[in-house]
């Protein structure tokens, strides 16, 4: 761990080396200067908007094999891109690559945040905890949430977001959370594409598939095309889940 966010041993084209789990990453990311180190040659050049202000360059290599996590996925199309400033304002060190959703695709999955665990196990395991289905949109998986006890939303699954819940503005004004009392202040964040300011606002109440955590902090984001709400590590750490993507199915089991 790294603050709030995961990072495992992996391997690109049999190159060892330490990248950040991220399940809302549509594709794996390597570094450039990672690529022209193991010999990984880019095709074409495309714009990729992240959760920062703005885009990035960036190109493909294709018929790459990943491995991580007991998996090994051959011929994959995977990113490069230059993560140097993503690595200075989130992480404090050099990130090589990024795994992305193709690894969770690729099976069920036992993941542990606190106890350092995170492992592939046999589709014939009964999980237990509470199971809350899963479904897609623009390439993510996102499970359904309540806060502070309003509709039921669905939220991001994500486990790059190492930061706070994360908030569209529409879903924040209109469930009254930025109002003014509710404030309690302001920090830089974003990923991909550079820096965007945050709003924070209190969360009185956080519920997943019944079990309610209490009295967290959200940051609202200006993207207008976000979902609702992103669920990142932060939340995710107080469970031991099993993740099921072919199935749509996650299992949380409470900590505490």
């Amino acid at each position: 761990m790294s603050g709030d966010r995961i990072f495992l041993p992996a391997a690109v084209n049999g190159h060892p080396v330490e990248a950040l789990l991220d399940s809302g990453a549509e594709m794996t990311l390597v570094d450039d200067a990672f690529a022209e180190e193991i010999g990984l040659v880019g095709a074409g050049q495309e714009e990729v908007r992240g959760t920062g202000a703005g885009t990035q360059d960036v190109q493909f290599a294709e018929g790459v094999e990943v491995a991580a996590a007991g998996s090994v996925l051959p011929d994959q199309v995977v990113v490069i891109i230059d993560l140097a400033d993503v690595s200075r304002r989130l992480i404090g060190e050099p990130l090589r690559a990024v795994v992305g959703r193709e690894l969770f695709d690729g099976g069920r999955y036992l993941l542990d945040v606190d106890a350092g665990l995170f492992r592939k196990v046999s589709q014939d395991i009964q999980p237990g905890g509470i199971e809350l289905p899963l479904s897609d949109a623009n390439g993510i998986k996102q499970v359904p949430v309540r806060i502070n006890g309003g509709e039921a939303v669905k939220a991001d699954f994500d486990l790059g977001n190492g930061s706070e819940i994360l908030l569209s503005r529409d879903f924040a004004e209109r469930t009254g959370l930025l109002a003014e009392g509710n404030i309690v202040g302001s920090k830089q964040g974003g990923g991909i594409g550079g820096p965007v300011e945050h709003t924070l606002v209190r969360v009185k109440t956080l519920s997943l598939g019944g079990v309610d955590l209490h009295d967290l902090v959200a940051a609202v984001g200006e993207s207008s095309d976000a979902a609702d709400v992103n669920i990142g590590t932060s939340v995710w750490r107080e469970f031991r889940l099993v993740i099921d993507f072919p199935q749509n199915k996650v299992w949380l089991e409470p900590l505490s």
